[in-house]
C-alpha cells in the first residue's frame, strides 16, 4: 500500500455533512472538554477539523454492548483463535455452542456504554489520522469528502465493542493485496483491491441459539464461522481500513419466510454501489435470492438520519428497529417499490402506525408510517408481500389497525378481509411454502427407474416402473405390474442426479409391506468403491435423511438384498424434502385472519394420501396451517383457482 501523505495545502470549503438535531456543545455535555481538546489539535487543518466534526456531532447515540460477563466471554473467543488458528469448523462450532451456554444471558441483560462518555481524545485524533493518510495519499482523486466521512472515517460500524482496529487490518491485509499498490488510481484499481480482499476468508455460517454480543472489529480477521453479520462486519472493515468504502445493509425480516439478513456493500464511488458478502464476487449478492421477498432494506450509518426516528413520537413505545436515528430507508435502490396510503379501522387512537409482515410464528415490524388523520401513508414498499398495519397498545402490545392486504406485482393493493358468508372446500398439502431447492430435488428424480434382478450387480434388471412427473415433495405411489419375485431390487437414478431420494417404501401383492434389513449401492461393490455406504437411509424411516452420493457418476444406484426372492407390486417413494407436508397421523389445524386474530376452522388427522380437504373456509381470507403436534414452519397462504398461495 501507499502510505506516505501528500503534502498539499487544502483550501476547505463547506459542504453539507448533517450534523445532529441540537448542537455539539449541548450534545458533548460534561465531555466538550476533551472533544474541544480534539477540534483544537486540528485548528490548522481545517478539512482534519470538519472530519473530527462530523464523528463529534454524530456520536451521542452510538453505544457498545456490556455486561458483567462480557470481558470473559470475548477473552475466551481471543484465547480459542489464538490457541488454535487452524482447526475444522465443526471444531469452533461446537467450542462456539459451549461458550454460548457458559456466558448464556438475555440480550436485556447488557447494558449500553455510550461512545460520547468512553471515546478518549487521543483514539479520536489517532483514528482520523491514519483514516485521512489511507484516503488522501490513495483515493482522494476518486471520492469525496463527505463519502470519506460516511463509509470510511467512522470508528465503528454496528453496536461493536469500540478497538482501535484499522492498523491490524492494514498488517494482515496489505502485503495480500501488495499487487495493486503500484496500480494507477482508478476504479478498476479498487475493484480489483475490493475483490482480492473478498476472496481471503472461507466462510462457514453459524447461527447461535443463544443471544451472542457483536465481537470488536479487531477480533474478527481472527474469526473462523460466524452469522451473516459477523462477516458483513468484518468485510466492511477489511474495506474502511484500507480507504475502500463500505457499509451495512440489512433486511429486518424478509417478507416470504424467517429471520431476516445482512451484508456488505461496496461504494466506490458517490454514485456506485455493490452488495456483497464474503468469497462471492463483488455485486452479485442477492442474485441468487430471487424466491425471497424484500419489505425493506435499511442502511446502517454514522450519521443520524433522523427523518425515519421522528416518526416515533418521544412518549411513545418505539421499536428496537427504530430505536437507532443511524438507519437509512435504501429499498427503492434495490427493488421496485410501491408509495401506498392505507385507511384504518374507525376510531384507532393517534400514534404511530407500522407494517408488519409475518415471519412465521408473529407479525414483525419493517417500516413505520406518517399519519394522516384516520390514514396511514408508507414509502417505498416490497412489492408481492402481505402486510398488516400495526400499533402498540398501552401494554406494549401490537394490535391490528386495518386488514392484512397483498401489495401485488403493479403495486396495486388486494386486501383480505375474509368473507365469512362466502363458504369453500379447499385442498391442502403443505404447511410451508416450497422452495426452488425443493423444485429441484424432485425435478432431478424425474425419468429415474425401479428395477429388480437375479443377480446382484444387475446385469440382468428389467424396469418394473419409472418415476415420470413429480408435483410434490411428498409420499408418492407407483404399482409395478410385475407378477414375478426377485432377489435385488434397486433405485436407478438418472443420469448426472444428485440422488434425492429420501425413502422407499416396497409392498407384496397382498399389500403387506416387505421387511428391508440392509441395503448398499453400486459404489460398494465395484472398483469405484468410496467409503460411507449410506443406502439404508432409503429405509430408515426418517423422512429427512436421504441417500448421499460423493460422486456423480454414470449409474447411480441404491440397492437391497433380500433373504429370498419377492414379488414387489407397489412402491412407495418420499423425495428429499423438508419434512412440511402433511404427514399421516398428526394433527393439523386450519386458521383464518379475522382482522384481529387468529380464528380456527377446522382440525383434521393428516391421511396417507398426503392432501387435507377443508370444508366450511371463508373466501378471500389470509390462511394458516398448524401442525399442532411438531415443526416450526409455518407460512400464511390464501387459497385461489384450487392451490395455495403462500406469502
Amino acid at each position: 500500500m501507499k502510505t506516505g501523505i501528500i503534502s498539499l495545502i487544502v483550501i476547505v470549503t463547506f459542504i453539507s455533512i448533517p450534523s445532529c438535531k441540537q448542537s455539539f456543545n449541548k450534545e458533548s455535555g460534561g465531555h466538550k472538554n476533551k472533544f474541544e481538546q480534539v477540534l483544537k489539535h486540528y485548528e490548522l487543518e481545517p478539512q482534519k477539523q470538519l472530519a473530527a466534526r462530523f464523528l463529534i456531532e454524530n456520536m451521542d447515540a452510538h453505544y457498545s454492548y456490556e455486561s458483567s460477563y462480557h470481558d470473559s466471554f470475548l477473552a475466551d473467543i481471543d484465547s480459542l483463535y489464538r490457541n488454535y488458528p487452524d482447526k475444522h469448523s465443526n471444531f469452533y462450532r461446537e467450542a462456539y455452542d459451549i461458550l454460548s451456554k457458559k456466558y448464556k444471558a438475555p440480550k436485556s441483560v447488557y447494558h449500553k456504554s455510550l461512545d460520547i462518555e468512553n471515546i478518549a481524545a487521543d483514539f479520536l485524533i489517532r483514528h482520523i489520522d491514519n483514516a485521512f493518510q489511507m484516503w488522501q495519499s490513495n483515493w482522494k482523486e476518486i471520492y469525496g469528502f463527505e463519502h470519506f466521512c460516511n463509509y470510511v472515517l467512522p470508528y465503528r460500524i454496528g453496536n461493536e465493542p469500540v478497538s482501535d482496529w484499522p492498523s491490524s487490518y492494514i498488517s494482515e491485509y496489505g502485503e495480500k493485496i501488495e499487487m495493486y499498490s503500484n496500480s494507477q488510481q482508478n476504479k478498476f484499481h479498487m475493484f480489483g483491491m475490493a475483490n482480492a480482499l473478498n476472496r481471503i476468508h472461507p466462510i462457514s455460517v453459524y447461527d447461535p441459539d443463544e443471544y451472542m454480543p457483536e465481537l470488536p472489529l479487531s477480533l474478527l480477521p481472527s474469526v473462523k464461522i460466524g452469522d451473516c453479520n459477523t462477516y458483513a462486519l468484518r468485510s466492511i472493515a477489511q474495506f474502511r481500513a484500507l480507504g475502500l468504502p463500505a457499509t451495512y445493509d440489512f433486511i429486518p425480516q424478509w417478507g416470504n419466510r424467517s429471520m431476516g439478513h445482512a451484508w456488505a456493500v461496496f461504494l466506490p464511488t458517490e454514485n456506485l454501489f455493490f452488495p456483497f458478502a464474503s468469497n462471492e464476487p463483488i455485486g452479485e449478492h442477492l442474485l441468487h435470492r430471487s424466491e425471497d421477498r424484500i419489505p425493506k432494506i435499511f442502511r446502517k450509518t454514522f450519521r443520524k438520519e433522523m427523518e425515519i426516528f421522528n416518526r416515533v413520537g418521544e412518549s411513545e413505545i418505539r421499536p428496537e428497529l427504530f430505536q437507532s436515528p443511524y438507519i437509512q430507508d435504501v429499498t427503492r435502490l434495490y427493488i421496485e417499490t410501491s408509495d401506498i396510503t392505507i385507511p384504518l379501522f374507525p376510531n384507532v387512537k393517534e400514534g404511530t402506525v407500522y407494517l408488519a409482515v409475518f415471519n412465521n410464528y408473529n407479525w414483525e415490524i419493517v417500516h413505520c408510517g406518517k399519519r394522516l388523520g384516520n390514514k396511514v401513508f408508507f414509502d417505498d414498499m416490497g412489492r408481492e408481500i402481505v402486510y398488516l398495519p400495526v400499533i402498540y397498545d398501552e401494554w406494549g402490545d401490537l394490535i391490528p389497525v386495518a386488514f392484512p392486504f397483498i401489495l401485488q406485482s403493479d403495486g396495486t393493493m388486494h386486501v383480505l378481509q375474509a368473507k365469512t358468508e362466502k363458504l369453500e372446500s379447499v385442498k391442502l398439502t403443505r404447511k410451508y411454502r416450497t422452495s426452488g431447492l425443493l423444485k429441484r430435488y424432485r425435478k432431478g428424480m424425474e425419468g429415474g427407474k425401479f428395477q429388480v434382478a437375479h443377480k446382484k450387480d444387475f446385469s440382468d434388471s428389467i424396469t418394473i416402473a419409472t418415476i415420470r412427473n413429480i408435483d410434490e415433495n411428498c409420499f408418492h405411489e407407483l404399482k409395478t405390474d410385475n407378477n414375478e419375485s426377485y432377489r435385488y431390487f434397486r433405485y436407478l437414478a438418472p443420469p448426472e442426479s444428485e440422488e434425492n431420494m429420501a425413502e422407499l417404501e416396497l409392498y407384496d401383492g397382498n399389500n403387506s409391506k416387505i421387511l428391508v434389513k440392509d441395503a448398499f449401492d453400486n459404489h460398494t461393490i465395484g472398483v469405484n468403491a468410496i467409503v460411507g455406504n449410506n443406502a439404508y437411509r432409503l429405509f430408515d424411516g426418517n423422512v429427512l435423511t436421504n441417500y448421499v452420493v460423493l460422486d456423480k457418476k454414470k449409474d447411480i444406484w441404491a440397492a437391497v438384498e433380500f433373504d429370498k426372492p419377492v414379488n414387489i407390486v407397489k412402491i412407495r417413494f418420499l423425495p428429499r424434502n423438508d419434512d412440511n407436508f402433511i404427514r399421516e397421523g398428526e394433527v393439523y389445524q386450519l386458521y383464518y385472519w379475522d382482522g384481529y386474530d387468529w380464528k380456527l376452522i377446522e382440525e383434521k388427522i393428516g391421511n396417507r394420501e398426503g392432501m387435507l380437504i377443508m370444508d366450511n373456509v371463508p373466501t378471500n381470507a389470509l390462511l394458516l396451517l398448524h401442525n399442532a403436534m411438531r415443526g416450526k414452519e409455518e407460512r400464511i397462504f390464501t387459497y385461489k383457482d384450487g392451490k395455495q398461495q403462500w406469502w
